[in-house]
């Protein structure tokens, strides 16, 4: 498949990708950029153009090149408890706090399955494991994120339960 088809058709997955994992758009955006541009170097170099899954090697191999450069995690910069947080965004940082805290691979296979959308073997052929691998993988950050997301659900409801037992207590 030509690179410019592969584009179209999946410059928003590998887009969101990257976002998911750097965690900011013009670190996305830059990384999408060269995942394409380096897709057109292989095919302009006479290699063949290949599928998502070889999309998404490209995408993953950048993106753990990246993270070797850093040698860390960039640090979370904390709002100021007067900041307003729109339910939607305390959701979605507390989704992204729950993709950190996941094993790198977990996240890995995890991301590539829910926000590139590919198939397990797509993911086995991008990461270079196997299905077992990728299914143990994603069972694991499944399980994890449902429990780091259920603990705040979990604290909210005793609180709503105090406070009526507190408004029974004063009627």
């Amino acid at each position: 498949m030509p690179v410019h088809n592969l584009f179209k058709e999946h410059h928003l997955r590998v887009y969101r990708y990257f976002l998911r994992q750097s965690g900011t758009e013009t670190v996305a955006e830059d990384m999408t950029q060269e995942v394409f541009l380096r897709a057109l170097r292989i095919t302009s170099g006479g290699g063949q153009a290949g599928d998502r899954a070889w999309l998404f090697r490209i995408a993953r191999n950048l993106w753990i090149d990246r993270w070797r450069q850093m040698k860390r995690r960039p640090e979370k910069t904390e709002l100021p408890e007067s900041a307003a947080v729109h339910p939607r965004q305390e959701a979605q940082m507390r989704l992204d706090d729950a993709l950190h805290q996941l094993a790198d691979e977990d996240r890995e296979v995890f991301l590539l399955k829910e926000v590139g959308g590919l198939s397990y073997d797509e993911i086995a052929a991008a990461c270079r494991t196997s299905h077992a691998s990728v299914r143990s993988r994603l069972f694991r950050a499944r399980q994890s994120l449902r429990t780091y997301l259920a603990e705040p659900q979990a604290q909210q409801r005793q609180a709503q339960q105090r406070q009526a037992q507190q408004h029974m207590g004063e009627s």
